[in-house]
């Protein structure tokens, strides 16, 4: 048993290797350095599930945070309100083991993460779909909300229905008299106009349907472009600082002689 469970512990060369790869394709609003303390508090895992599942995560619910207290705090609101959503549930000792930036722990960690993401897209998505490192399932992006389940189609419309070969209404039989023909075209006709009236009302609302989900697929793009621009804009400021250092280095040299 021992055995057994250091080598569910742990992860071979092949996963590992697997595992960065799926993380560096997800943009994050800090550079990766160390794994084992990149997400020790919680900020970047948020992140991670946000870019596959934006409505499952409000990022502005984890602080970074240095200190222990704090980490375990943003843990917690994880485990919660977003990783339970996934059927993940963490123990204390591995939060522990991830806060406290124990080594092969947050690999570990985020490999469950990774297989539960999946699974909860493809129930969600398209038997049998799999996702991409870049947050694509089936061509469409993750999370959008606007997913459709293959092989599902809309429903026939009532007139559709009519012309597909329903027969045709019968007068109910009576006296040959003209103005009972008469009566019965009219109904016939009031009929026909309510079935039209209907099937534009279905159609309005169809429509009214898809213009909704493109709106929230929009605000998704929209809140997965902005974490992008955040990430560019921490580089750009890591670039700036780094060649400050480099100026005041090279004048400090150039002072010598």
């Amino acid at each position: 048993m021992p055995a057994e469970k250091d080598k569910m512990s742990q992860l071979d060369e092949e996963t590992l290797q697997e595992l960065f790869a799926w993380v560096d394709e997800i943009p994050l609003s800090r550079p990766k350095k160390t794994i084992t303390r990149d997400f020790s508090d919680g900020v970047m895992v948020a992140e991670v599930v946000h870019h596959f599942v934006p409505r499952l995560v409000e990022i502005h619910n984890y602080t970074p945070a240095n200190s222990t207290i704090q980490k375990q705090s943003n843990w917690g609101t994880l485990n919660r309100k977003v990783l339970s959503k996934l059927n993940y549930n963490v123990p204390e000792s591995v939060v522990r083991g991830i806060t406290n930036s124990k080594p092969g722990v947050a690999e570990v960690f985020l490999w469950k993460l990774k297989q539960k993401i999946e699974a909860y897209i493809e129930k969600k998505g398209a038997p049998g779909a799999k996702i991409s490192p870049d947050g694509y399932l089936s061509g469409q992006e993750v999370g959008s909300g606007h997913q459709q389940p293959a092989y599902t189609e809309k429903p026939p419309l009532r007139s559709e229905r009519i012309q597909a070969g329903r027969p045709p209404l019968k007068a109910q039989p009576g006296p040959k008299v003209p103005v009972v023909h008469q009566t019965s075209t009219s109904n016939l006709h009031k009929t026909r106009s309510l079935n039209k009236l209907n099937d534009m009302g279905t159609e309005t609302r169809l429509i009214l349907e898809e213009k909704e989900q493109a709106l929230l697929a929009s605000n998704e793009t929209v809140q997965i472009l902005q974490a992008k621009v955040r990430r560019l804009e921490h580089l750009l400021h890591l670039k700036d600082i780094r060649i400050e250092e480099l100026t005041k280095r090279v004048e400090q040299m150039g002072g010598k002689y």
